[in-house]
């Protein structure tokens, strides 16, 4: 067991707490917090604050060895199946394959991630390489799987956390009905959609269907979260609000691709879980600070009115419930993930709120105390 004593973020409202000691279990799970004086291995300075490892709602980790090879390019371009993205998949060695998601990994923990959920490509091959990079870095991997070639969908189901579909063409019944009926038998399989994140998916659809591709989602699917919905209407937000459907929206990626900016408000008024994700590693670096400051001003220029803690939950707090997770939070039965920040940093020292502070001030570098399930990462302070 351990123990951290420090200022600290807690709960699913990431309220503000003083000097407050978690003890983390031999499981790597919270099992006491309180503000009783006991013996505690680490004790921060009251400069720190801590706050739930970082999660990374929708990635994929798999495209590192792309970077900066599709700007300037259309959606379709860089990502549709004939495009630059899967013309790289489809031809690249195993070895190529593994140092990118090595790659990936990396950058994800020396940016303050504790989990992330990947959309993953090349079926069992794919799964496999992701699962065996893991073992080497501290951080927890969701892994979304998809068919691919001979591959079935209870094989894919069995050696991931559930399956991450590519769009509603993709879609067939006979498909469906697999996918709800592993999603009964296992429960905690995830199932997630890419969704309305062009007008021309939404265009694709009400010409092929007579419908927009997130209705149709929802009545084929037994869904946990969409990713993207950038162009979801009211309709379609009530869709997903009655389904307890959560989105993932990933702003770096949407303006990379020359597409509008989500409608991050809208979601959050109807009351459905927010989450928010770099997407691609070849368009965007695995950055939460990046994301979360690009995200609130960004939302300011669209008229878009968003608080700084909404932004900090859809990195923490939201992934973990939307997955149903005991991850993104810093309570009892959760794990034990700390990220501490040095208020006193010249990027925060000054700041008279916590929660801009953190998302639109903070870089990699004022992390100075990383935890992963009750293990040490990072300790700047330790002598």
């Amino acid at each position: 067991m351990v123990s951290v004593r420090a200022n600290a973020l807690v709960g699913s409202d990431l309220e503000f707490v003083e000097d407050v000691r978690f003890q983390i279990g031999s499981d790597g799970t919270i099992i006491d917090i309180s503000k009783e004086e006991k013996p505690t291995k680490y004790i921060l300075p009251s400069s720190y604050l801590l706050i739930p490892g970082f999660v990374n709602a929708h990635v994929h980790v798999g495209d590192a060895y792309l970077k900066d090879q599709t700007y300037g390019l259309s959606l379709d371009e860089a990502v549709g199946l004939a495009g630059v993205k899967h013309k790289k998949l489809s031809s690249s060695s195993t070895a190529e394959k593994i140092a990118s998601i090595r790659n990936s990994l990396e950058m994800h923990v020396n940016n303050g991630f504790t989990s992330f959920i990947d959309f993953r490509e090349g079926g069992l091959q794919g799964i496999n390489l992701l699962k065996e990079s893991l073992v080497d870095f501290p951080i927890r991997g969701l892994i979304l799987g998809r068919t691919f070639n001979e591959d079935s969908l209870v094989e894919i189901s069995k050696q991931s956390d559930g399956i991450g579909f590519s769009d509603v063409f993709s879609l067939d019944d006979a498909l469906c009905r697999e996918a709800n009926i592993i999603k009964e038998n296992k429960i905690d399989h995830l199932n997630a959609i890419h969704v309305s994140e062009s007008l021309e998916v939404i265009s694709q659809s009400l010409t092929s269907y007579g419908r927009r591709d997130i209705e149709i989602a929802i009545e084929q699917l037994d869904l946990d979260f969409v990713i993207h919905a950038t162009y979801a209407d009211k309709k379609d937000f009530q869709f997903l609000k009655k389904g307890d459907i959560g989105v993932v929206c990933c702003p770096l990626t949407n303006l990379y691709h020359g597409l509008d900016f989500p409608p991050l408000e809208a979601i959050i008024t109807e009351g459905i879980l927010l989450g928010l994700g770099t997407d691609n590693v070849f368009c965007c670096n695995p950055d939460p600070f990046r994301l979360m400051a690009f995200s609130l001003y960004n939302a300011r220029s669209t008229n878009q009115h968003i608080t700084p803690k909404n932004i900090l939950k859809a990195l923490t707090v939201n992934p973990g419930l939307m997955t149903q997770r005991k991850i993104g939070q810093l309570s009892m039965g959760y794990s034990g993930d700390f990220l501490g920040f040095d208020l006193n940093n010249p990027n925060l020292r000054f700041s008279k709120d916590l929660y801009t502070a953190l998302t639109m001030r903070a870089t990699s570098a004022d992390i100075g105390f990383h935890m992963y399930k009750g293990r040490l990462v990072k300790w700047e302070n330790q002598k």
